[in-house]
Parts: C-alpha cells; sequence; structure tokens
C-alpha cells in the first residue's frame, strides 16, 4: 500500500490584490498557514510521499520569510516530497529551484521533458517535468509510456481544460496511454472528476470569486490495483457568491437586516468572504448604498454587496405613462437595459431620484 499527499497550486506569496491591504496581509499570513497545517497532517498521518504538481510559489520571486518556512517545514518532513513546478514558478537559472536551498528529501523535476524519480525502498517511480518559462505549447507524454518496475505515478503541472492551452494541454487519451498507476496534476483550481487514476488536486486556499467552495489537498491511497482519495480541508477561509432578492426594501437599514439574516440562513461565518448581489424591486424612491452594507455585517471575514435591484414600478406601466415620468424612463430605457451593468446601475439610480423628484419625495442615498 501507498499513501501520498497530493497537492499544488499552493501560489504562496500571492498578492490578495482584491482585498483591503489590511485584510491582504492577513490572507497572506493564512495561506502560509494552511500550507504548513498541510504538512502537519502529512507528518501526522505519516504518508509515504508528497507529490506538489506545480505552483507552490505565486511567481519567480520568492521572499525570503516564505522561503525560510518552506526550508524549515520540508526539513520536518521524513517522507520524499516530489516538485513539478508550473507556469508561475517556472525553472529559471536566477530562479529559486536552482539555488540549493532545498532539503535532501526534496527532489524537483527542471526540465521540460519528461524524467523521473527512483524510489526503490517504495517501489515507485515518480514521473514528470516542469515548466522553463510561464508557457508550455506540448505534452512531454505524447508517444511516452510509463515503464518502472513497481509503482508508477505522474506529478505534473498541466491543462486538460483546452486543447489550445499555453500551459501544456493534456488529454485523457495521453494520460491513460502513458499508463501511470495514479496521475498527480496541477493547473485546474476548482477540478471535475476525471477518473479514478487522473486527479487534480485544486488549489490549497481560495484567493478570488472564481475559486470559491473549501479547499484543500487530496489525501492518495494506492493498494493492490485500486485508488481511493479523500479530499481535506485546510483553507483557512472560503470564498462564496450568491444572490438576495430583496423584494420591496426601501432603506439601508432593512437591507442590512435582510443580508444579516440571509448569512444566518446560510450558514457564513468569519471564514467565508462572500460576494453578494442585491437582486429584485426596490422602492423607487430608494438607492442602495453598497459601501454602507458592506460595513454593516460583521459575520463575514468580508462582504462585497453588488446591485443588481430595479425601480419597483413596471417598465411597461412607465413605457406608456403620458406624463414626465413615462419621459424620463423612455429616454433612461436604452441604458437601463444595455449589456453593461456599471450602465444599468447609473440609469437605475437616475431613474429613481428622478421619479422621486417628479413626486416630490426625498431619495434615500446611505
Amino acid at each position: 500500500m501507498l499513501r501520498i499527499l497530493h497537492t499544488g497550486d499552493v501560489h504562496l506569496d500571492s498578492p490578495f490584490s482584491g482585498l483591503d491591504p489590511t485584510f491582504a496581509e492577513v490572507r497572506r499570513n493564512e495561506l502560509r498557514a494552511a500550507f504548513t497545517s498541510m504538512l502537519h497532517y502529512a507528518r501526522c498521518e505519516k504518508v509515504d510521499m508528497i507529490l506538489i504538481a506545480g505552483d507552490l510559489f505565486d511567481a519567480q520571486f520568492v521572499t525570503r520569510e516564505t522561503l525560510a518556512l518552506i526550508k524549515r517545514e520540508f526539513e520536518s518532513i521524513k517522507c520524499p516530497i516530489i516538485i513539478s513546478p508550473g507556469n508561475h514558478d517556472s525553472v529559471t537559472e536566477s530562479g529559486v529551484w536552482k539555488r540549493g536551498v532545498f532539503p535532501d528529501n526534496t527532489y524537483i523535476f527542471t526540465n521540460d521533458s519528461l524524467e523521473y524519480f527512483d524510489f526503490p525502498d517504495l517501489g515507485v517511480r515518480v514521473w514528470g517535468w516542469a515548466f522553463t518559462s510561464h508557457t508550455m505549447e506540448s505534452s512531454p507524454l505524447v508517444g511516452r509510456r510509463a515503464d518502472g518496475e513497481g509503482i508508477n505515478i505522474l506529478c505534473a503541472h498541466g491543462d486538460m481544460s483546452s486543447a489550445r492551452s499555453l500551459s501544456c494541454p493534456l488529454t485523457v487519451g495521453e494520460l491513460e496511454a502513458f499508463g501511470a498507476d495514479y496521475a498527480a496534476l496541477g493547473h485546474i483550481h476548482n477540478p471535475k472528476e476525471y477518473t479514478e487514476r487522473i486527479a487534480y488536486c485544486g488549489c490549497l486556499e481560495g484567493r478570488a470569486f472564481d475559486e470559491t467552495g473549501i479547499k484543500g489537498a487530496l489525501d492518495v491511497t494506492l493498494d493492490g490495483g485500486r485508488v481511493t482519495r479523500k479530499k481535506i480541508r485546510f483553507s483557512k477561509r472560503r470564498y462564496e457568491c450568491a444572490s438576495l432578492d430583496v423584494y420591496g426594501a426601501d432603506s439601508n437599514t432593512e437591507l442590512a437586516s435582510r443580508i444579516g439574516e440571509f448569512i444566518i440562513s446560510e450558514h457564513y461565518g468569519d471564514d467565508t468572504i462572500l460576494r453578494l448581489t442585491l437582486t429584485g424591486e426596490v422602492s423607487p424612491s430608494f438607492a442602495v448604498n453598497t459601501a454602507v452594507l458592506e460595513k454593516a455585517s460583521d459575520r463575514v471575514f468580508a462582504l462585497k454587496v453588488e446591485d443588481a435591484t430595479s425601480p419597483m414600478l413596471g417598465s411597461d406601466e412607465l413605457r406608456r405613462d403620458p406624463t414626465l415620468r413615462g419621459e424620463l424612463y423612455r429616454v433612461l430605457e436604452p441604458a437601463l437595459t444595455c449589456d453593461d451593468p456599471r450602465e444599468r446601475e447609473k440609469a437605475s439610480a437616475a431613474l429613481r431620484v428622478g421619479l422621486a423628484a417628479i413626486a416630490g419625495e426625498s431619495v434615500e442615498l446611505g
């Protein structure tokens, strides 16, 4: 039986540029903490090897603090650690991979051709390659077959999502023809299921709203020709996207209350970075203040609110209205129905202000 911890797409030293600078620094530290937690798991569970399938670092430049962390954590691991550098942390002459700073239990692929490391004590041969630039237009697997005695493992960074990918395009057919007992892949952060023997680990920690949900690594067991995988959470936070119908709302105070109730009902908590889109019809004299709403909730780690509401008066009614109200709507209708969400938002706000002014009402802006 062979037990593997399969990880990749860690992206240490990510800038988290989409967050407030204070939150971004917190997230960088939490990413390091997730990485440390994963290696602590590997030690406690006594896995036989750790496979890092590319993009351990977010860029070729690595901070001194992160490099010290890597060295310290790798030295505390007894099993071999095999790394296939990816498109973000590709191998260059001046890069981190050729500095000789990693401990003896670390095995790093440094060429863009297919190579292998043998581990006789485990009866395992691990195949892989490295990105040597930000792009890799073809797969090193073409025409090759795993021929090591015992167990053959592939640890590699590549893209199964597009045959035209510039990040080492791979296909199920190529991988199956290669014949590895397990293909540990990296690059796809939100992976789908492929086969029992072919898997992406996904990213260790979500970094943006296109990486939603709980993240982690794969605990993989190979036993008598059978492969079993278990997803283990190591992420400290999770990104989530949701929408909330706020029909009839007429104040930001009411909206804040509804948002709080929604967060509770969905069991979001301090581990959640939430993007919430508000939908539905609201009072025409009310303007949603997203900045106020984003600061109103302390139930999640961070809240991003997007306004996709519309004035409560029906568009058909306004379009037929012969008075100034109808004329205002007809002038704004092209912008209200265009494809640009920013233009729609500005037109919607203008309609609310205009309708309120015609009715002699005030508009709540905050």
